[in-house]
């Protein structure tokens, strides 16, 4: 009977620790498939949107704009509306920069372009932290790509899906103080190829409450893997770095 009894509390003891250990599996499971969710949801980085990308007419700065611009010009704007803004700037060495803002995305695709038209570089500018993001473009005399740095190289996520992360956890701060925009910076691998891939974001623009505070304690911002998606920390920063 005591065997019996014994051989029923082992089953027991055994049968508990399955349904413990099928139960932290599947914990795992889940917050991987909610990273993954991020890391492949390419849907969130819109790298089909025009900003993010160059079209033949880019190639060559347009005979309009350049006779516009010479008419003693030195910034003409192109079209400014609810989606996007187009800038072009000359200055005093005879070249342009054209700035194409995607007002929804907060990005800004800039174009260079050398004194006789031809493209010389473009980069991708995150404006709410001022970082390139994405690839930059150099290009020859003849149009003929020659570079292009990958800022994003090591990470499996883009700066879209890590703010997705921080609307997600933080969404009593964002309802509380009314955010409206994030800021996003993150460690550009081919400058400091010895450091880990991670985005930080932060909570940037919100309510009158928020603007106070912010100025007294300092942003919330969050620091996250640029391969996982996983939060290392929650901290306040004051200033811009």
């Amino acid at each position: 009977m005591a065997v019996a009894k014994l051989t029923q509390l082992s089953k027991t003891k055994i049968m508990v620790k399955y349904i413990y250990s099928m139960l932290l599996l599947s914990i795992l499971l889940s917050c991987n498939s909610a990273r993954k969710s991020y890391i492949t949801n390419n849907n969130l980085c819109q790298y089909d949107d025009p900003v993010f990308n160059i079209s033949k007419d880019e190639l060559q700065l347009n005979d309009s704009i350049s006779k516009q611009l010479k008419n003693n010009r030195e910034e003409l704007v192109t079209f400014d509306n609810d989606y996007y803004n187009n800038k072009y700037y000359k200055f005093e060495d005879g070249e342009v920069t054209n700035k194409l803002t995607n007002k929804h995305l907060n990005i800004s695709k800039w174009i260079q372009y050398a004194k006789n038209g031809t493209i010389k570089r473009v980069r991708i500018i995150y404006l709410n932290g001022t970082k390139p993001i994405f690839k930059e473009t150099h290009y020859n005399d003849d149009g003929k790509i020659t570079q292009v740095i990958n800022y994003e190289k090591g990470y499996n996520i883009c700066y879209a899906e890590a703010i997705a992360i921080v609307k997600k956890i933080a969404k009593r701060k964002i309802k509380k103080y009314q955010i409206t925009e994030f800021f996003a910076i993150h460690r550009d691998l081919n400058e400091f190829p010895d450091a880990k891939p991670e985005w930080h974001i932060g909570l940037s623009k919100g309510s009158q409450r928020y603007k106070k505070e912010y100025y007294k304690n300092g942003q919330f911002r969050y620091r996250i893997d640029g391969v996982t998606g996983k939060v290392f920390e929650k901290y306040r920063i004051k200033g811009w770095y």
